[in-house]
């Protein structure tokens, strides 16, 4: 439901293993559209929402440009058979409390270990792919600086130093730096970012806090390319970018947009992985 074409790739996923898969709010695409919400939700096993989560409130199913969000009617959720779970994302506080009154299971899937460390691969393989184009040159014989060090960032120095890229990974925990320096990077405490980033054509953000300041910004050659990966509103001083008339951009959902087919696969299962425990169970009970 909704979301972007990594959830039409789910959905023929799903429907390729046997699943049957209705989508509802979104352009068709792996599977059939429901014909309207009492046959998408009236019989619903689970019911799987985007990736991209839902807006701030939690009111609304995020939808790239230009078909936006789609707001979320309670009428959905009364719908549904007793017990039938919400895959989502990530959910705001009315998608929450409405499923809780309702006593449907709410599972927030891009939160499960599991899913953020698949899909750090496509959004990895995504930026590097933005990047040099952008560039007008390759990662090999290249010099990149990653902020951060969970699985994006880790993904990202594993490829790029594979490519023959210098990289520099700039990681608060220490373990996370020595991981980065098991894939051939020089690591470094986030204090040390602006004497890291001189000489770098390439400077990948994946954390969601302001880290990547003019300062940092202003050692980077006039040439560098600056991707921000990290949740809205990321963490580059864009407008210091602009005066310094360097090249900087937010990438949201780049593995929708720049890989759907494996992107959807990794969403069909985690959200398989997710439910076979309920589904056991009910098996157990005489249900599913």
């Amino acid at each position: 439901m909704a979301g972007d074409r990594r959830e039409g790739a789910a959905a023929g996923r799903l429907a390729a293993l046997g699943h049957r898969v209705l989508l509802f709010g979104r352009p068709a695409g792996g599977a059939p559209l429901a014909p309207d919400a009492a046959a998408a939700f009236g019989s619903a096993e689970a019911v799987l929402g985007p990736a991209l989560g839902t807006n701030a409130a939690g009111d609304a199913l995020r939808r790239p440009e230009p078909e936006g969000p789609l707001p979320v009617e309670a009428a959905w959720l009364d719908l549904c058979p007793a017990g039938t779970p919400w895959l989502v994302g990530q959910a705001g506080p009315w998608l929450a409390a409405a499923t809780a009154e309702r006593g449907l299971p709410l599972l927030q899937y891009a939160r499960c270990a599991e899913y953020a460390a698949l899909n750090a691969i496509p959004t990895a393989e995504g930026a590097i792919a933005e990047a040099c184009r952008r560039a007008g040159r390759t990662a090999w014989d290249s010099a990149a600086l990653v902020v951060g060090g969970g699985h994006c960032a880790q993904a990202l120095v594993q490829r790029l130093t594979a490519l023959g890229c210098a990289v520099a990974c700039a990681a608060r925990d220490p373990a996370q730096r020595a991981q980065a320096r098991r894939f051939g990077a020089l690591a470094l405490p986030l204090e040390q970012l602006p004497a890291a980033a001189a000489g770098r054509a390439f400077l990948f953000n994946t954390v969601p806090a302001p880290l990547v300041t003019r300062r940092v910004l202003e050692a980077l050659p006039p040439a560098a390319i600056v991707l921000d990966l990290a949740s809205a509103p990321g963490g580059t001083d864009f407008a210091a970018a602009e005066a310094l008339g360097l090249a900087a951009a937010l990438l949201p959902a780049i593995p929708g947009r720049s890989f759907p087919e494996t992107a959807g696969r990794i969403i069909a299962e985690v959200a398989i992985g997710l439910l076979a425990p309920r589904r056991r169970e009910a098996g157990r009970r005489g249900g599913l």
